[in-house]
This record gives C-alpha cells, sequence and structure tokens, in this order.
C-alpha cells in the first residue's frame, strides 16, 4: 500500500488521462443485448399478458495511457477498490499541478488557495450538470492530499507509481469518442383492467411500444465518458465497472375500451436482464457469449402501483467484446 497520509475515499467517475512516456492505446468495447420476454400479471380479476422483443447494440472507444499500474482499478474486494481509486485520483491531480508548475508541485499559497470542504459532486454546479468532469474531481483530490502531506511526501507518492513490476492496464472512456448506439424496442400488452379508483370497472385495453432510437446527445456524451475497464496483462481477465444501457425512447400507445392515447416513453429494459448482464461482464473475459432464460417477476412495463403477482420468462443473448480498435 503506498503511503500517504491522507487518502481521500472518493467514489466518482474515473474519467482521467495519465500523463507519461508511455504510448497510448485504444479499445473499442461493444456489445449486443437480444431481450425476448414474455409475462403474465394477474390481481384478483384483474388481467394481463404482455410479449416484449428488445436489441440494444452499443459500442464506444476507451484509451490507455500505456502505463502498466500494480494495482487493479477495479478490485473485487469493495475497500481495496475504494482505496485504490482515491490514491488514483490523487496521483493524477498532482501530476497535472506539476506539469502546470514547470515539474514542481506548488503550495496551497502559491495556488491562492485552500483545501476545499466538501467533494465536488456536493456543489450545485456539479449537480445541475450531473457530472463534475475530470479536471474537478483531480484538483479536489490533490489539493486536500496537499494539505495533509509535505511536498517530499507527494513526490515520493507521485514515485511509487513507477516502480517496475505492474500488470494491469487501465482503459478509460473519454469526451467526444466515437461511438455507436442502435436501441430498438417493440412491446405489447393486452388484459383487463380497473382503471377508476374504486377498482371495480374491468376494461379491456392493450398497450403497444415502438422504438427505434440512436440516443440522444446526452446519452451519446454519457456513454463515452462512462466505462472503466482494467485489463490484467497476466492472466488477460477483463474487469468492467457499471454497465450502461439506456432507455428506447419511442412511442407508447394506450387503448381503453376502443379509446387511444399515445405518449412519447422511455421504455425500459427488464431489471432482471441487467442484472443478469452485469454479471456477466464484471470479470470475464475479451470476448462473451452468453444466453440464459431469466425469470422476470417486476412488471416489464415498469408500472408495480397496480400491485398483484407478475411472472414471466426472458431469453437474453449477450455478445460483449473488448478488441483493439481499427
Amino acid at each position: 500500500m503506498r503511503k500517504l497520509f491522507t487518502v481521500l475515499m472518493l467514489l466518482l467517475p474515473i474519467e482521467l488521462q495519465a500523463a507519461g512516456s508511455f504510448q497510448p492505446t485504444e479499445r473499442q468495447l461493444r456489445y449486443t443485448l437480444d431481450i425476448d420476454a414474455q409475462q403474465q400479471w394477474r390481481n384478483d380479476k384483474q388481467w394481463s399478458k404482455s410479449t416484449s422483443r428488445q436489441r440494444y447494440e452499443i459500442a464506444t472507444r476507451l484509451r490507455s495511457d500505456g502505463r502498466l499500474y500494480s494495482d487493479n482499478l477495479l478490485d473485487p474486494d469493495t475497500e481495496q477498490r475504494t482505496r485504490i481509486k482515491s490514491e488514483y485520483y490523487i496521483y493524477q491531480g498532482l501530476l497535472k499541478l506539476r506539469s502546470e508548475y514547470g515539474g514542481r508541485l506548488p503550495s496551497l499559497a502559491e495556488l491562492g488557495t485552500r483545501a476545499p470542504t466538501k467533494p465536488p459532486q456536493a456543489d450545485g454546479r456539479c449537480m445541475e450538470a450531473m457530472s463534475c468532469g475530470a479536471e474537478t474531481a483531480e484538483r479536489y483530490a490533490a489539493l486536500t492530499a496537499m494539505q495533509h502531506n509535505t511536498a517530499e511526501e507527494l513526490e515520493a507518492f507521485i514515485a511509487s507509481y513507477d516502480e517496475p513490476g505492474g500488470r494491469y492496464r487501465y482503459f478509460r472512456g473519454y469526451p467526444g469518442c466515437p461511438n455507436t448506439l442502435k436501441l430498438t424496442h417493440a412491446a405489447h400488452f393486452e388484459g383487463e383492467q380497473a382503471f377508476d379508483r374504486e377498482k371495480k370497472k374491468l376494461q379491456p385495453f392493450t398497450l403497444d411500444w415502438k422504438a427505434e432510437s440512436r440516443g440522444n446527445a446526452i446519452e451519446q456524451r454519457a456513454l463515452c465518458e462512462h466505462y472503466v475497464v482494467v485489463v490484467d496483462e497476466q492472466t488477460k481477465a477483463v474487469y468492467v465497472e457499471n454497465l450502461f444501457i439506456p432507455s428506447a425512447r419511442g412511442s407508447s400507445v394506450l387503448t381503453v375500451s376502443g379509446k387511444s392515447e399515445s405518449r412519447e416513453a422511455d421504455l425500459p429494459v427488464p431489471s432482471e436482464v441487467l442484472a443478469w448482464t452485469q454479471e456477466q461482464i464484471g470479470l470475464s473475459r475479451d470476448r462473451v457469449s452468453k444466453q440464459a432464460s431469466l425469470r422476470i417477476t417486476r412488471p416489464l412495463d415498469g408500472n408495480a402501483t397496480v400491485l398483484g403477482a407478475f411472472d414471466g420468462v426472458a431469453k437474453v443473448k449477450l455478445d460483449w467484446a473488448f478488441e483493439p480498435a481499427n
């Protein structure tokens, strides 16, 4: 463990670019997820049956600084992972400050600032933007470390990253990367439901969903900066953090007793499928192809307010690859 008096417990997105003379490399992360689901619902005399077919094709680029690190940024042990991430933020922040000041670390007095008292995600401006960005996270980590450690201790901490024997290569998303989102979703629900407040008058209904989307600008930007992947160059294991599959934006047409109402809606991915997919990619290889039949006990339309019992099956297929970029 690296010796540093104060290690920040930061749980922030890793979007930082490491410095150094190493040769950067890029890889493409791509995956296709197919879902074919059926479900029944019953609550007393109310009932429905539904079918849903979904396909998600997603690809994005990640970049490595070329360095082999001694610690796994996505260590399976939560405590270890938190420590390693925290130290990595401090390291990146200090490197940038040292670069700005001609190869030496400035003092807080030179910076004309004092260490922050709260993490950047607590700042109102960060909340409005939904993300603080890498530079804010770096600087927060570095300034806080500078408050509690001498320049000599910080320089020794930086030098510890140059020790030989590393085995882990870090890949991170970066702003403006080339990426692809193709989201398709078609679902049909039909049955009888009591829509009145007393829940006594049964009415026949259908609900139809349809979406063919390539995502919006926010989702495309989020995809670029979302993923962190670590490759263990000794075992070739691939560690992936935080699956990202946006809901497809499409049309929702509800017909009750012959009267139809249409609107735009975000069409959800079944939560059981998301959990299964994250489990498959969390620790894997650079290529994965998996199939499964999953029991679906949460409503396919995402509306649990109708209560009752939901039961169904989703047949899922996942093809995943993390490969050198062309």
